[in-house]
């Protein structure tokens, strides 16, 4: 009689699995995405992503149906690049929101400290040019928090993330309903409403919404 393999022991949640961690900005994030050279690396992205790749679908020969397999080049030239590019611009808008959002904590944290630090010395001590260097300092790195902050809220990271996600699964869900033949994909001119509807998405990128 088999008998039930016991339950993994939980992690214990550490200092690193705090939201304000684990979320970190990430150096060097490209907003351009580029498609990989080598195929393997691409199909392996389609794969990820949770689309149908011919080179790693386990349930069944794709080359064997040919309407699947002229669907899935007629995605793979019309909708997939647009996704790539929206996902990759979402990744890095997204990344952009973490990063102005740490420096205006990290700047807030140190402003209140140095301003503390300036106090303390000119109570405790009377030493003038110790508290005017931690008061210079504070206003400095105040200046450069605020500039930041600034600056975040003129480039709209949050809002651009969130439309290029939103634009990007709206790509998603467009894939499926191609390969599903639903409308409007369920007529002759097919490819040509697959063509119009990338383009209308491409579209809303420029909009104002």
């Amino acid at each position: 009689m088999a008998t039930a393999n016991p339950p993994k022991p939980k992690r214990k949640s550490g200092i690193g699995d705090l939201f304000f961690f684990r979320r970190r900005p990430r150096l060097r994030v490209p907003m351009d995405w580029e498609r990989p050279a080598d195929e393997s690396a691409y199909q392996k992205l389609v794969d990820d992503e949770g689309f149908v790749s011919n080179q790693f679908w386990k349930h069944d020969d794709v080359s064997q149906h040919p309407i699947v397999a002229q669907d899935l080049a007629d995605l793979d030239q019309y909708l997939l690049p647009s996704f790539f590019e929206f996902s990759q611009k979402s990744k890095y808008f997204q990344n952009q929101f973490y990063l102005y959002q740490w420096i205006f904590i990290w700047g807030a944290f140190l402003t209140t400290v140095l301003g503390a630090l300036a106090s303390i010395f000119y109570v405790t001590t009377g030493q003038d040019a110790v508290q005017q260097f931690f008061s210079y300092m504070t206003a400095i790195v105040g200046a450069i928090t605020a500039f930041i902050t600034a600056l975040s809220n003129r480039g709209e990271p949050l809002k651009r993330w969130g439309k290029t996600r939103r634009l990007a699964e709206e790509l998603r869900m467009n894939y499926f309903n191609y390969l599903s033949h639903l409308p409007p994909y369920d007529k002759p001119d097919r490819v040509q409403k697959l063509r119009e509807m990338v383009i209308n998405i491409r579209v809303k990128e420029q909009e104002n919404v």
